[in-house]
């Protein structure tokens, strides 16, 4: 079994060719998600994972996992079997997590969020061996009963090419998409995050304090699946809450456990910010708030360093893409706050682009990198151009010095709270009401969650919110479910071809 060595890291960028186009990646690299697992070695004793009582040490977590591997296995359990994977953040995920790569097995991490429905089409569209989870789900196992008996940590062997996780993304065009990620996809993104934080593990002295990081995005996204991997990497100690998120209990754990990096999406720390006992609590031990999900405005990232005494200019930004395989691009400090509409510059083995420009350069964003994804689940359609080039959809430009500025979205995705909701998705829930004639969905602002849920509805009988928001609850998750109604006289404005412009609805949304 591979074991934790020195030369596995590095910083050196070579170009290379990945699934037949040209791309950079990094000369020395682990290969395996599994093996990453092993770098913990490096500091046994000291504790990786806290939530509530629990405290979980890295030589507690590799026992845990090597048994939950054992119990998997004796369940049929093997290399390339896919898993569907489906909880809110808990000790018994992570293990799960882990096992599943150890046994070189696809976790297909799904949200935890989605209603009895959407778990359904989940299942159809991954077809899985076995599904893990802590809810009701017919014939599924539950994340507490994985157990098995005591053995030796054994990793299966796989190749960078082999498929890891699937992940799950919210299209323009309908239901969650299964995006496939390699181990290649999944390792190069880690790598990045770790030399764009100076923490590659082989630059790192076993004295290193690691830091304390506290996770209150879903571990299901990707934004977790990072912050879990990179603070094991690093000696760190990860925090989780025991609940649904609470601003209260997020300040609480703070102090008690002197949390010093809180990732997190805009909502969650507007609402920690607004949290009338935040001046009761000590605060002082966080020196960086790193945000993404959605846009960071200049007057939030100013509230994080005014509130947060110990962040000063370490409010920082991210920009990534799930079909991407991760982050794209990151900034921080003053090279962001004077920078508005600034998400960053190019991480070590990213290109970027800009498809279409017009004359101020404005155009789609595209990127070229080994995190990229192999597409979708059941979908073999390619996700890049010929060129290795994948579109996000979003509208943006590159500066002279390389700065990406996000403008716009091209797509009609809403952003609710850091989740993306495809509005087309939504839309076929309320038209499937008999007394719904036409329905067009726009993402309103939205002063805690960014953007919320709004539906033009018109009718041919006499269904109020009340009767459609009941309706659509049977398909859709609640995060999903619209809370701004607009009942329009009809018809909704459309363009030549008949396609309801959802642009010309949202400008002419009502003031209220």
């Amino acid at each position: 079994m591979p074991d934790v060595r020195s030369g596995r890291w590095g910083r050196e960028v070579e170009r290379s060719t990945v699934d037949g186009h040209p791309c950079l990646v990094y000369t020395q690299r682990p290969r395996s998600v599994a093996e990453l697992l092993l770098e913990r070695r490096r500091w046994p004793d000291r504790e990786l994972l806290v939530q509530g009582d629990r405290r979980i040490t890295g030589a507690e977590l590799e026992r845990l996992v090597a048994r939950a591997a054992a119990g998997l296995r004796d369940r049929g359990v093997g290399p390339g079997d896919r898993v569907l994977l489906l909880g809110f953040n808990s000790v018994e995920w992570v293990v799960a997590f882990w096992a599943l790569q150890c046994l070189g097995a696809v976790a297909a991490l799904g949200n935890a969020w989605w209603s009895d429905a959407e778990v359904g089409l989940a299942v159809e569209q991954v077809e899985p061996s076995l599904v893990l989870t802590d809810r009701a789900v017919p014939g599924a196992v539950r994340l507490t009963d994985l157990d098995g008996p005591d053995a030796p940590l054994e990793l299966q062997p796989v190749t960078e090419d082999d498929l890891a996780l699937i992940m799950f993304s919210s299209g323009t065009t309908g239901a969650a998409k299964g995006v496939l990620m390699s181990h290649r996809s999944v390792v190069a993104n880690i790598h990045n995050l770790l030399v764009l934080t100076g923490r590659l593990p082989d630059e790192l002295p076993v004295s290193h304090p690691g830091t304390v990081s506290m996770l209150s995005v879903p571990l299901f996204h990707l934004a977790g699946i990072q912050t879990s991997i990179t603070t094991l990497l690093s000696g760190g100690r990860m925090v989780f809450l025991e609940g649904k998120f609470d601003a209260g209990e997020v300040l609480r754990l703070i102090e008690q456990e002197r949390v010093r990096v809180w990732g997190s999406i805009p909502t969650m720390v507007s609402r920690v910010l607004d949290h009338p006992g935040f001046a009761s609590f000590d605060t002082s031990s966080v020196s960086s708030v790193p945000m993404g999900g959605s846009a960071v405005s200049p007057e939030l990232r100013a509230r994080v360093s005014t509130s947060f005494t110990g962040v000063k200019a370490r409010v920082g930004s991210l920009y990534g893409l799930t079909e991407a395989g991760g982050v794209l691009a990151a900034g921080s400090g003053a090279d962001i706050t004077s920078r508005p509409c600034a998400v960053g510059r190019a991480l070590p083995v990213v290109e970027l682009t800009i498809r279409l420009p017009d004359a101020d350069g404005t155009g789609e964003i595209g990127a070229r990198t080994p995190t990229m994804t192999g597409g979708y689940l059941n979908d073999a359609t390619p996700i890049a151009d010929a060129d290795g080039w994948i579109f996000s959809g979003d509208l943006g430009r590159i500066d002279d010095d390389g700065w990406l500025y996000v403008t716009g979205r091209s797509k009609d995705v809403i952003i609710r709270g850091g989740e993306n909701i495809a509005a087309a998705n939504v839309e076929r829930a309320l038209l499937a009401h008999p007394d719904v004639v036409e329905v067009a969905v726009v993402a309103l602002p939205h002063a805690d969650l960014g953007e919320e849920v709004a539906a033009a509805v018109v009718l041919r009988g006499p269904a109020d919110a009340d009767a459609l928001r009941a309706h659509a609850a049977g398909s859709l998750g609640h995060h999903e479910l619209p809370t701004r109604w607009w009942f329009h006289p009809g018809p909704l404005p459309t363009n030549p071809s008949g396609k309801i412009l959802r642009r010309q609805v949202r400008e002419d949304w009502p003031v209220t």
